[in-house]
C-alpha cells in the first residue's frame, strides 16, 4: 500500500520564524505573545540579563538536559528572569507572579524558545573570549646553559 506524501514546505516558508521568533499562546485566559527582543531593547535588557548569562557559562559542560539548566538558572535568577519574561511578553510582573505553575511554566518555556538562543549565544561569545585572552604564546627558549666552546688560536 502506498503511503499518503507530505506536501513539502515551500522554501523559505519558516523565514519569518527563524528571524522573528514569536510564541502565542493563551495563559491564565490571556492571550500571550511572547517575542524575540529587538536589538535596541536587548541592549536595555542587557544589564538585567549580564548575571544569567554568566550563571549560563557556568553551567556550560555540566551534566543534565538544557531544559534542566534553564529551569536551575531561572530559580536562580528568579526577579530578574520574571521582568525579562515581562518584557519580552509585554505583561506585567504581576500579572506573571500571579500565575500558577503550570501557566508560568508555560510562559518561561515561550520565552526561552523566543529569547533563550540569545542568551546561549552570548554565554558562548563571553567564553570563547575569556579563553583567547587567558592564552598566552609559548615562553620564549631559555638562555643557553653552558658556555661556548672555546676557540682554538692557531
Amino acid at each position: 500500500m502506498a503511503k499518503k506524501r507530505e506536501p513539502k514546505k515551500e522554501a523559505g516558508a519558516d523565514d519569518l520564524e527563524v528571524l522573528h521568533p514569536e510564541r502565542t499562546a493563551v495563559i491564565a485566559g490571556r492571550k500571550v505573545t511572547v517575542h524575540e527582543y529587538g536589538f535596541v531593547e536587548g541592549l536595555r535588557l542587557l544589564p538585567l540579563a549580564e548575571p544569567l548569562v554568566a550563571a549560563l557559562q557556568g553551567l556550560a559542560g555540566s551534566d543534565g538536559t538544557v531544559f534542566d539548566a534553564v529551569l536551575a538558572v531561572a530559580a536562580e535568577h528568579a526577579d530578574a528572569v520574571v521582568r525579562l519574561m515581562a518584557a519580552a511578553a509585554d505583561v506585567e510582573v504581576e500579572w506573571i507572579e500571579s500565575l500558577g505553575q503550570s501557566d508560568g511554566h508555560l510562559l518561561l518555556m515561550m520565552w526561552w524558545g523566543a529569547n533563550g538562543p540569545f542568551y546561549l549565544c552570548r554565554a558562548a561569545l563571553q567564553l570563547v573570549a575569556r579563553g583567547r585572552a587567558g592564552a598566552t604564546s609559548t615562553p620564549p627558549s631559555s638562555e643557553q646553559d653552558t658556555e661556548a666552546p672555546p676557540t682554538s688560536a692557531g
